[in-house]
């Protein structure tokens, strides 16, 4: 466009000099066409920028990692005229969808559409604007250029990938209140916290005999349970600094370890805390395998452009905490004040396992203090998951 520009305005300037120093009609007549061009070649691509149409669909907003996702694009020409040099540029053509949608260049004759036809391959969990980023209109000269930025933007859920546990090491010694229910042993059998109408299966020890006869109905006494939370997990949500399409495979990674601890945990009816820090410290408690469908839809969506470090969001939540349980860790910033603070974790009661996803295959570049630490873990009795890019979570994690 600067090209044409520097051209037509070159153009008119010989045409000013032929006038100058010629005169005549020839010369005003070129002088004339070289203004009047660019004004009539204006006020047709306005008219081509006012009148267009599109359509654009998509036919799943929600999706696993790995499955796709249909998006068809429809620009209209209603008009008698021709519509040329459009240019279409569409989201994530240069980022997670590479090679799947690129910009795309056409002209329109009269009273047709054009229609372009997109199968997305959902490669990473997250949220994601779908299609058309701008359409441009550009004149006939290729002097002006107008922009339409799309205002009713498509957006899609990829929802991460669920790797199924068959184990994952954590200290029995912490049972869970779940377990505690169905156990007598873990409850404080001096202190009745409630009462409720007998169930088949329930012990005799437990009727209240005296309530019963006098409200004509067996009632159960329930006791207070003196077991722990048994599983505290932490996400570190800290910025991660590297190119977009690095960042985002790393924070899947790191998203998918999480999402398959949590629902290993759940599943075998395993009481977790998952703890983050978004704008404050979250903590979202999760009892049952039907608690998890909450905990992965936040993990779906939740975005890594926090400031706070982890160390600091446990120094800050175990400070309040009165129990000790398992702690997991998932992060992919290891430096030597989290392990201070894993250190303190571990010889204060609470068993600690860290999973470090490291970006060290996509970048290059290695953190020797991050493997020091990785090396150095086990010999106080935590367990550390160092996990690259490539590796089978299941793999790594069941070891």
């Amino acid at each position: 466009m600067i090209k044409n520009r520097v051209i037509y305005l070159t153009a008119l300037l010989l045409s000013v000099l032929f006038l100058y120093f010629y005169g005549g009609k020839v010369p005003y007549m070129f002088f004339y066409v070289l203004i009047l061009l660019p004004l009539a070649s204006l006020v047709y691509t306005l008219i081509i920028f006012l009148r267009f149409k599109y359509v654009h669909k998509i036919d799943k907003k929600h999706v696993l990692k790995g499955e796709k996702a249909n998006y068809v694009f429809d620009v209209i020409n209603e008009d008698i005229i021709l519509y040329p040099y459009i240019r279409v540029t569409f989201f994530g053509s240069e980022t997670i969808f590479a090679n799947q949608v690129k910009v795309r260049s056409f002209s329109l004759v009269p009273y047709r559409k054009t229609s372009f036809a997109f199968q997305l391959e959902c490669r990473y969990r997250g949220v994601y604007s779908i299609g058309i980023r701008h359409i441009e209109f550009t004149d006939f000269l290729g002097i002006f250029r107008f922009r339409y930025k799309i205002r009713d933007l498509k957006e899609i859920t990829v929802y991460p990938k669920i790797v199924y546990l068959d184990s994952f090491q954590l200290d029995p010694n912490f049972m869970s209140e779940t377990h505690a229910t169905l156990n007598t042993s873990f409850e404080d059998m001096t202190t009745m916290s409630d009462l409720r109408s007998y169930a088949y299966g329930d012990s005799m020890k437990r009727i209240h005999w005296k309530l019963s006869a006098k409200m004509n109905r067996l009632l159960v006494k329930n006791f207070q349970s003196t077991s722990q939370t048994n599983a505290t997990l932490f996400l570190d949500l800290r910025s991660i600094q590297l190119p977009e399409e690095m960042r985002i495979i790393v924070e899947d990674k790191l998203i998918e370890a999480a999402v398959s601890v949590t629902y290993y945990c759940l599943s075998n009816w395993v009481p977790v805390d998952f703890v983050y820090y978004k704008d404050r410290i979250v903590s979202v408690k999760g009892s049952t395998p039907l608690d998890f469908e909450g905990i992965y839809r936040i993990l779906s969506s939740i975005s890594f452009d926090e400031k706070v470090s982890l160390c600091d969001v446990m120094d800050i939540y175990l400070k309040e905490s009165i129990r000790n349980s398992n702690i997991i860790l998932f992060t992919c910033h290891l430096d030597y004040d989290l392990y201070d603070e894993i250190y303190k974790a571990q010889f204060s009661g609470y068993d600690v396992s860290l999973i470090y996803v490291s970006s060290e295959e996509l970048t290059g570049v290695k953190n020797p203090d991050a493997d020091n630490i990785i090396n150095f873990l086990p010999e106080i009795g935590v367990k550390a998951f160092k996990l690259d890019i490539s590796d089978d979570l299941k793999t790594a994690l069941e070891h």
